[in-house]
């Protein structure tokens, strides 16, 4: 085989590995997903603490790829916060007065939806949602098959913080339906929890289905992602397993390496 011949060849390998990195989907890093299974029940904002039962306007993530065991349980709480108590635009729902906008919910059936499940599922070894025996090893007090149904007009926020900066863009995804009929849910995203913009709309059916959104980039350590429930009886929106995500670090510079690498493969082919 000539000089030329195996460079060719040699050549011919790496794209076709380059080709393969390309076409392998980026890795991402979860900074904080919510299952709603703290909750005490369906239509009831209570939580057991360990020590007593409380009506709660707030709710701590439960799943973080920075969760140094298992991804999930106590140690996530600390990169992740949903708001309903009109903090960062959210709406003040009332909990404990029975007129509440965003309750838990027996989702039928099986009480969780699916479409969702393996949200937080980033790598070998990683626990998808309603992973309960961890959650309760790791202390907390009620699992639940639960998933969150909006009964009223209602901003919820979510925010997620790793505490230090994210490359690459936020990614949201959740699992969604409807009781009966169709719903839009609006997605906005702010990097502060103040002017936010628009990111896409979810159109919920009857059928639980997957949706995800690029938020934009990640200039800082924290998201701030608003859903805004616009609700016309009967059509309720319900969702579930909320997951947060960015590129995991490096993902950004391996992904340079194989547009590099693409480019590279194209001039060879052009010579020859």
């Amino acid at each position: 085989m000539s000089k030329s011949t195996r460079s060719f060849a040699v050549g011919s390998t790496i794209c076709a590995l380059a080709l393969v990195a390309g076409a392998a989907p980026a890795r991402a890093e979860l900074v904080a997903g919510w299952d709603f299974s703290q909750y005490l029940g369906d239509g009831t904002l209570v939580i057991d603490d360990g020590s007593l039962f409380q009506f709660v306007d707030t709710l701590s993530a439960n799943y973080s790829s920075l969760d140094p065991t298992f991804n999930a349980g106590a140690e996530s709480a600390a990169f992740g916060t949903m708001y309903i108590d009109g903090q960062f635009g959210s709406t003040a729902v009332p909990a404990g007065t029975g007129a509440e906008q965003f309750l838990p919910s027996y989702s039928d059936p099986g009480g969780s939806l699916v479409s969702n499940l393996d949200g937080p599922v980033e790598a070998f070894g990683d626990n998808a949602f309603d992973a309960h025996q961890i959650l309760q090893f790791e202390g907390q007090p009620n699992a639940q098959y639960l998933a969150m149904a909006a009964l009223a007009d209602a901003n919820v926020v979510f925010e997620a913080d790793r505490g230090t900066p994210a490359t690459g863009n936020w990614i949201l995804s959740f699992g969604g339906k409807t009781q009966s009929g169709n719903s839009s849910v609006a997605v906005e995203f702010s990097p502060t929890g103040t002017g936010y913009t628009g990111a896409g709309t979810a159109n919920l059916t009857t059928t639980d289905t997957r949706y995800e959104f690029d938020l934009g980039p990640a200039a800082g350590a924290s998201a701030f992602v608003r859903l805004r429930f616009s609700v016309s009886s009967p059509s309720i929106p319900v969702i579930d397993n909320m997951a947060i995500s960015v590129p995991e670090p490096g993902a950004a510079g391996a992904s340079a390496a194989v547009a590099l690498s693409l480019a590279a493969c194209a001039r060879r082919r052009r010579r020859a």
